[in-house]
Parts: structure tokens; sequence; C-alpha cells
């Protein structure tokens, strides 16, 4: 009795340190741009709503925490909170189906790499993961001979919903899971009561959508299977366009500081790295290994471990021992089954046609996790060992964002791009214009500028970069427009430099602000093209325009 009650001491251990390593990079990891439009949906005079333009609302329920203390933090202990409940979910279900080895498959989850990121990020995906899991646990209850089950998967699966659409993936896989582990339950009013359940909890969002012509349908339906959609700003600003002349006053403010710089000598890290052009074969083919890439990265070393340990077991012939003794390999239910390979194949028949971002088929991981350790017997111990060496690069990667001069290329570091620099150009901002009124070419910026500068009126100019919440003619964003067409004179902030056509006024001036690896800021012109340092991660280009005529 001694050594099994010691080893679930040791796991009890084991699982208290890498929460406590989950919240402390939680609240270590500096906010990026995309959980700063989530907070910002959350402070908005408008909020509660019942969606916007990119997702429907529950990632601002979790933002609206911020609103007690202005901080990501705030946030991020919810989403921590959120994947510990999570892990539960995922636990109580591989329980039913692994018994004594259901912490393995947590551990997995807990500490492969999409499982940190779930623990520190604040995404749509937060809530959706959360639902699913539990819609998964439910189902499987409710397939071992308690039907009324299928209502509580109803109910997550409808809050899902609410968090992100690829939730809807879930209903094949109910369908995957009754077909194949308990058909006679179609025949009864259960799974219906349940589907009916779900309808009616994600109703509320649908009417939203009906009112407001279909929005974030449509935006999702393009941004997932790459489909151009007609969606017009409703801003009141007139959309921007590109120059129309090689002698317009756009392209020689961009000659002139470009021909400036170049001379300077301080700025050879903004040229341009050539890239082949690819044909659509090649495009299709890169499209793909990016999505197998990401799927297998969200698994990070536990892919060569368990590469490892199957063959090992098919030389050795080990099979995995059930706790009543018999030496059947565990076989999981078709629903866990489904669950683990139904969003890949739907995602993976899609990639080669359009961008599939990593996160996109995460749902799939719960289950993923548990299907492995079903097939593949691996030790606890090194489970733990891999999961720590997760953590050992999030550290460094953590490292990396306070400390990117002894990375090597910090122009090509995401991470850096995404999180240094705001803060100081908040101040800068709010220093240069006050109150504004400003106009930003992107939702990254305008978000940004939300958190970091509160007290100056910021909006997306529309016809720059894609739609946002921004553009969509909310009182907010309605409010700042009026301002910025009222004024004489007014800048637009953007990632490129690109000084696009604004009917009614004219470009007067292009400078830079370049953010350098200490996170300060240096401001370069053509009249006076140095900064403080030579290798920058980034820039932002500062456009002023001064009103020619009446815009309207």
């Amino acid at each position: 009795m001694t050594a099994p009650n010691r080893s679930a001491q040791n796991h009890t251990a084991t699982f208290i340190a890498i929460f406590s390593a989950l919240l402390l990079l939680a609240l270590l990891f500096p906010m990026v741009t995309d959980e700063a439009y989530y907070i910002d949906w959350a402070r908005r005079l408008s909020w509660p709503a019942g969606g916007f333009f990119d997702h429907p609302p529950m990632v601002s329920w979790i933002a609206s925490f911020t609103r007690v203390f202005h901080s990501i933090i705030a946030a991020r202990i919810f989403v921590w909170l959120g994947n510990i409940i999570s892990l539960y979910f995922t636990w109580k279900s591989a329980e039913i189906i692994l018994g004594k080895h259901a912490g393995k498959s947590v551990l997995a989850l807990a500490t492969s790499i999409g499982g940190i990121a779930a623990s520190v990020l604040l995404t749509p995906d937060t809530g959706m993961i959360i639902c699913w899991n539990a819609a998964i646990y439910f189902a499987l209850v409710a397939l071992s001979g308690n039907p009324q089950f299928w209502i509580a998967a109803g109910v997550a699966s409808g809050l899902g919903l609410w968090s992100k659409y690829t939730m809807v993936l879930i209903g094949p896989v109910f369908l995957w899971g009754l077909l194949t582990d308990n058909r006679r339950q179609l025949t009864t009013r259960w799974p219906w009561l349940g589907a009916a359940v779900c309808v009616f909890i994600f109703a509320p969002h649908i009417w939203w959508q009906s009112q407001h012509n279909w929005l974030t349908f449509k935006f999702q339906f393009g941004h997932g299977f790459s489909v151009r959609q007609s969606l017009t700003s409703e801003s009141i600003l007139p959309e921007a366009a590109g120059p129309k002349i090689l002698n317009g006053r756009e392209y020689l403010l961009v000659n002139d500081l470009m021909a400036a710089i170049q001379k300077s000598g301080m700025f050879k890290d903004m040229e341009p790295r050539p890239t082949p052009e690819k044909s659509k074969f090649q495009r299709r083919l890169t499209y793909l290994g990016d999505f197998a890439g990401g799927v297998l990265g969200l698994w990070g070393a536990f892919v060569p471990v368990m590469i490892f340990q199957f063959f090992r077991k098919r030389r050795e012939r080990v099979d995995t021992i059930r706790e009543d003794g018999s030496e059947t390999p565990l076989r999981p239910p078709g629903l866990i089954t489904a669950s683990a390979f139904f969003p890949l194949i739907f995602f993976g028949l899609i990639a080669p046609f359009s961008k599939i971002e990593a996160n996109w088929p995460a749902m799939h991981m719960s289950a993923m996790s548990i299907w492995i350790i079903a097939h593949i017997p691996v030790s606890f111990r090194a489970l733990r060992r891999t999961g720590w060496t997760h953590f050992a690069l999030a550290a460094l990667m953590l490292g990396s964002v306070y400390l990117p001069r002894f990375i090597p290329d910090i122009r090509g570091n995401r991470i850096l791009r995404e999180t240094r620099g705001f803060p100081g150009l908040g101040s800068f901002i709010g220093n240069r214009f006050g109150t504004g009124p400003v106009a930003v070419d992107s939702y990254q910026l305008k978000s940004a500028l939300a958190y970091y500068a509160q007290g100056t009126a910021v909006t997306q100019w529309p016809g720059i970069t894609r739609g946002s919440e921004y553009t969509r003619g909310a009182p907010d964003d309605q409010i700042v427009a009026r301002a910025l067409l009222s004024s004489d004179k007014f800048s637009i902030i953007s990632m490129t430099p690109s000084p696009r056509v604004i009917p009614g006024f004219v470009a007067d001036k292009l400078e830079g602000v370049r953010v350098c690896p200490d996170g300060s800021l240096g401001l370069f012109s053509s009249e006076n093209p140095r900064v403080p340092c030579e290798s920058g991660i980034r820039e932002w280009w500062i456009t002023t325009y001064f009103r020619s005529q009446n815009p309207r």
C-alpha cells in the first residue's frame, strides 16, 4: 500500500508544480495584440453585445475581468482557471476509459505546447475548448447508459458556439459516437432534446446576426475558406485608396524617406528579403505542410516520444494492462476517436486551399491525449520529463521577450513583433497627440493604443487593411470619425510605409518610428534619418494629412 500512496503523492505534487508554472507564465507573458483587441471589446460603449465583427462575444465576457483593474492579468487568471476546468473534464473522460492511467492523458495535454498556450493566452478558443471537453464528457456518460446527459452535452455545445463557431464540429463527432457506441439512442428523444437545447441557447446570437447582416458569419466563412465576402465598411470615414500615379504626393513621400534612410546607412535590416514566386500547386503544398507542422507543433516533443514508444511496443509486444488485470489493449470508444480525428480531417481537407492556423483544430487535443495513452504504453516519468522540457522552452521564449538582444533575428521573431514596443508607442502617441483624434490602419494598432494610450481617441481608417470591429460603424468609432473629418489636420499610423489617398485630404509628411530591442522608440524622417539603434524589431509609420477640400 505504501508504494501506490507514494506514487499518488508524487503525481499530485507534479500537477501542483505544473499548474503553478502555468500560472507564472500567464502572469509574466506580455500581452499580444489580439488580446488587446478582445479587451477593448469588453470596454466599448456598446458592451455587452450579442456579437462582434470577428467572433461571438464570449471572449469579451472573459476579457471583461479587466474592467476590475486595467491589466491583462485579470483576464489571464480566468484563462488559467478555465484551462484547469477544461483539464478536469479531460480527466473525467479519461477516467472512464483509462482508469488509473487517466492522469497520464491530463499530464500530456497540460504540458504540451498547445496546452501551455491554452493556459496563458486569451483567445476565443479559451471558452470553446472548455465547452468542447465538457460536452465530450457528458456525451460519454450519456452513451454509457445515462442518455439524459445529452441535455448537459447540448448546454455545453450551445455555450461553446457563443465562443467560437468551430464548436459546430461537435455535431458530426456526436453522430460518429452514436453510430459506433450506442446506435439505439438515436431512436430515443435524448440526443434530439440535447440538440434542441443547443440551438435554443445559441438562438439569441443567431438573432443578433440576422439584425447585423450576418456580419460575423460572413467574415468567418471568408476567413476560414479564403472566400471573398462583401463586407463593406459602415464607417462614415471615406475609404482609403492606393496612389493612382507614380509621381503622386504619396509616392514622393515614401521615395524621399527611403532615399534618406538608405543614405544614412542605419537601416540595413529593413532591406526586403527576396521571396521566390510559387505556383498554385506549390502554394497548396506549403499550406498543407504548414497545417501539418502546426498540428505537430501543438504537441511538441511528445511527437518523437510517442513514436519511439509505439515502435518499442511493437518490438516488445507489450500489452496495455487494464485495472482489472486483464491484458487486453484499451480501445477508446468511437466518440473519443471522432473527437480526436474529425477536426484534423475536416481542416486537413481545407488546408491545401486555405491557410489554416494551428489553433483551429486545437479541440482535438483532449481526446487525442486519451486515444494516445490508450494505444501507447508510456510511463508517467517519460511524460513528466517531456512536459518539463516544454516548460524550459517556454521559459527561454519568455526570456527572449525580455532580453531580445540575444536573439539572432529579432525582425523575424513574431512574438517580439506582437509584444515589444507597444507600451512605448502608447506613451509616444499620448504625448504627441494628447486626446486625439488619431487614425490607424489596422485593428492591432487600434486595440494596442486603446490599452496603452487610453486618453487618446483612436479609430481604424477603412480601406487600408481588413475590416474589423472598428470599421462597422459602432458609436465609439463614429465619435472619433466625426472628429477626424472636422479636423484640418490629422495623422494615420500604419504598419507599412505606404501612405494612402484620402478623399478630401492631401498627404504632407511621412515619419517612421523604430522599436529598438530594449523597447525604446526612435523617431526618424527624411530630414532627420537617424535612430538610436541600428537593429530594430519593427517600424511604425506616421503620415500627416491636411485638408484640401470638404471630404463629403
